[in-house]
């Protein structure tokens, strides 16, 4: 089983440097973290004391290592010693494979993600498409229901006039009736002022015997 020292003297430096020229991903190990006071190390680049890092990545997970103190990371020299030996093989195969289901999810879900963005930007597609549709069908619907209205009025203006000629046509022919009633009853009181007249001037010479 894999062991860890506490790290306060120069002996528990297993100089690895040439194993690595990359610093490897981290995690927090409130057992293990600061600089490295105490410790004799120096980075390679600026001789200042190291931080204590816990690697967090492949078959290196959980080895102990030194890592420059500068924050600055285009400034910083990386990787410095390890601290820790190599894991046995059989852990570092079993750390292999946990880092590798892992990418393995990962990956699945990045496709998922990737897939659900390709799905939304369908239905974005689709979506602005049917607003397309639907902003056509108001103009086409507001354009027939203005020819319906102008067809409508258009009728009802008909349907007036002609029932107004109708009214004046029959108003015409009730005024040629009255005229004419009129003109029959001029003709009748004229012909009894005449049957009158007539019987008037035949008594008159009675009247003067």
């Amino acid at each position: 089983m894999p062991s860890w020292h506490d790290g306060s003297t120069s002996s528990e430096r297993l100089p690895e440097f040439n194993d690595i020229d990359y610093a490897p991903d981290t995690t927090e190990e409130p057992t293990f973290h600061g600089l490295a006071v105490g410790s004799g190390e120096r980075c390679r680049v600026h001789n200042l004391k190291p931080v204590r890092c816990v690697a967090f990545e492949g078959p290196n997970t959980g080895r102990r290592f030194y890592l420059c103190s500068i924050e600055n990371h285009v400034l910083n020299c990386g990787f410095h010693a390890w601290v820790d030996s190599e894991w046995p093989e059989p852990l570092q195969n079993a750390l292999k494979k946990l880092w590798g289901m892992y990418y393995s999810s990962n990956s699945g879900r990045i496709d998922d993600k990737l897939e659900h963005a390709r799905f939304v930007e369908e239905l974005a597609v689709e979506k602005n498409k049917i607003e397309k549709k639907y902003a056509s069908l108001l103009v086409d619907v507001k354009k027939f229901a203005e020819e319906t209205e102008k067809r409508v009025v258009e009728r009802n203006y008909k349907l007036i006039t002609s029932g107004a000629a109708d009214e004046i046509n029959e108003l015409k022919k009730e005024v040629a009736e009255l005229k004419q009633l009129q003109k029959t009853q001029a003709e009748y009181v004229k012909l009894e002022l005449v049957v009158i007249f007539q019987v008037f001037y035949k008594k008159q010479p009675l009247l003067g015997m």
